[in-house]
């Protein structure tokens, strides 16, 4: 029987090719998401995202059917990323509470203050305006109150933690999610300097696991938890 994987199979070339394929993907949506943010959706045209991809005009519509699509992989990517935050912050956590402010100071620290951009183009509700855009951040915003849920029911098992009803990890998720996203627009995030995001994030991290706290049951079986 041949147990030679299909990688294995590939010859040299071939393996270069994939990953020359990969890299010519990220670079059209690293540009893109560039110019999109510096000129707006509307005003950048895929002559210029071609331009700074060094590639084709062909070579971005062989990825990409249209701009919009385009800019839906860019949202997608940029959702991606902030979920990958989230789920190394969780992993290297000692407790769900230590797991939430983790990855709440990770979105401050390691979205905001860097990448500008991404958190622009992310919830600005001025670069969306079609349907098929506004229901790929609205199934990002989905997949972060899931993962946040999830995080919030593995207590139970974990630590044996009881929350105070049973849509209470639910109630919490929605929240969080609606949160951070509202805050950013409240405030523009992506305009503020070092100092004003990190004290924002201090605050709003604060606020979320006090009132995840609230909703916890206590007893000698949790007390310890939630002193962590």
């Amino acid at each position: 029987m041949n147990t030679m994987s299909k990688k294995d199979s590939l010859t040299k070339s071939a393996r270069r090719r994939q990953r020359e394929k990969i890299l010519r993907r990220e670079s059209i949506l690293r540009a893109a998401e560039t110019l999109f943010a510096k000129k707006g959706y509307r005003k950048t045209r895929i002559e210029e995202v071609s331009d700074a991809a060094e590639v084709s005009v062909g070579t971005v519509y062989g990825y990409f059917t249209n701009k919009e699509e385009l800019l839906i992989n860019v949202l997608d990517d940029i959702g991606a990323y902030i979920r990958r935050l989230a789920a190394r912050a969780f992993g290297e956590a000692d407790s769900t509470l230590d797991g939430i402010e983790r990855a709440g100071m990770a979105f401050f620290e390691e979205l905001c203050l860097p990448h500008p951009e991404k958190v622009l183009l992310l919830y600005d509700e001025s670069i969306g305006y079609s349907p098929e855009f506004l229901n790929a951040r609205k199934n990002f915003m989905l997949k972060m109150t899931a993962d946040v849920n999830h995080a919030l029911k593995n207590t139970t098992d974990k630590f044996g933690i009881e929350y105070s009803s049973d849509i209470s990890a639910e109630v919490m998720s929605v929240c969080t999610t609606a949160i951070f996203g509202w805050l950013v627009l409240y405030y523009r995030l992506w305009e503020k300097k070092p100092d004003q995001i990190m004290a924002l994030g201090r605050e709003t991290v604060a606020f979320i696991v006090g009132g995840i706290k609230n909703l916890i049951v206590v007893d000698n079986t949790c007390s310890n938890y939630l002193e962590k």
